[in-house]
């Protein structure tokens, strides 16, 4: 049984299956079983499947993975993402990195730089 393997695709609603996509455009993508590279869309449906970068509205993931999620709402049911940066989050979620975690690192590293150049100072001026 071959699989199908897409570079690109743009489209209004899409449906896919056991596929590996490089690029996906549409307004609706109902994905099941795929791997996807990029996926911007306003709303996604992905159950089993694997994704790079996801850009949506609204973000539904069951039994799935994607390493960055971008989105005004997300529901994840036994999934997990690296960097998940969205306002509004339901489900079971396994995230590394969110926005709330993304930010307190920030305001560590400068809290830690700044506690540096005090402590260490620049010296020979």
């Amino acid at each position: 049984m071959a699989e199908n393997v897409f570079d690109g695709f743009e489209s209004g609603q899409v449906n896919v299956g056991r596929s590996a996509v490089r690029s996906l455009n549409a307004t609706v993508a109902n994905v099941a079983q795929s791997a996807i590279q990029h996926l911007t869309a306003e709303t996604v449906h992905a159950q089993n499947s694997a994704m790079g970068v996801v850009n949506a509205s609204t973000v539904e993931l069951k039994d799935g993975a994607a390493a960055i999620i971008a989105s005004d709402y997300v529901r994840i049911e036994d999934g997990s993402t690296f960097l998940l940066l969205a306002p509004r989050v339901s489900g079971n979620v396994r995230a590394v990195v969110t926005l709330q975690a993304a930010f307190a690192f920030g305001a560590g590293y400068f809290v830690a730089r700044r506690i540096a150049g005090a402590l260490f100072g620049r010296q020979g001026r």
